[in-house]
C-alpha cells in the first residue's frame, strides 16, 4: 500500500489553515496515532511556514508544492518552495543562551526533535520529513 497525497499552496500564512486537512487525510490513510498525527501537525506547519516566510519570501507568484507517500510502515513528508535555499548548519542554536528567549528561529530544531529523520535537499529549498510507523 503506498499511497500519495499532494497539496499546492499560495505563499500566504492564510494557506497554513489547508494544512490541518492535509495532515488529517494523512494519518487516516496511514492508520497512526494520536502523538504521531500531532507531531506531523507541528512539524508540517513549521516547514510550510518557514518555506512560506523565508523560502518564498510571501512571493505571490511563488507556490509551495506539499506532499506525504505513505506506506505501511513510514509516512514521508515533502515541502518545496521556489526560494533561494538556505543552509541548515547555519541555523542558529535556538536552545543556546542568547537565543532562547528570541521569538522565532526554532523551526529547524522542532522538525528535527518531532520527527524520526529530516533530510534538506536541493539547496534547501526542500525539505523531507520522515515518521516510521
Amino acid at each position: 500500500m503506498n499511497k500519495t497525497l499532494s497539496l499546492k499552496l499560495a505563499s500566504d500564512l492564510n494557506e497554513l489553515e489547508r494544512i490541518e486537512r492535509f495532515v488529517l487525510d494523512t494519518a487516516k490513510l496511514a492508520s497512526c496515532n494520536s502523538e504521531t498525527k500531532h507531531n506531523i501537525m507541528l512539524v508540517l506547519t513549521e516547514a510550510v511556514t518557514n518555506a512560506i516566510l523565508h523560502g518564498n519570501r510571501q512571493q505571490p507568484e511563488k507556490t509551495v508544492d506539499v506532499s506525504a507517500d505513505v506506506s505501511k510502515d513510514r509516512i514521508v513528508l515533502t515541502v518545496q518552495d521556489q526560494g533561494d535555499g538556505f543552509d541548515p548548519k547555519k541555523v542558529p542554536n535556538p536552545l543556546d543562551e542568547k537565543n532562547i528567549l528570541k521569538s522565532s528561529g526554532r523551526g529547524v530544531w522542532l522538525m528535527q526533535e518531532f520527527s524520526d529523520k529530516v533530510r534538506f535537499l536541493d539547496g534547501g529549498r526542500k525539505v523531507v520529513l520522515i515518521f516510521d510507523l
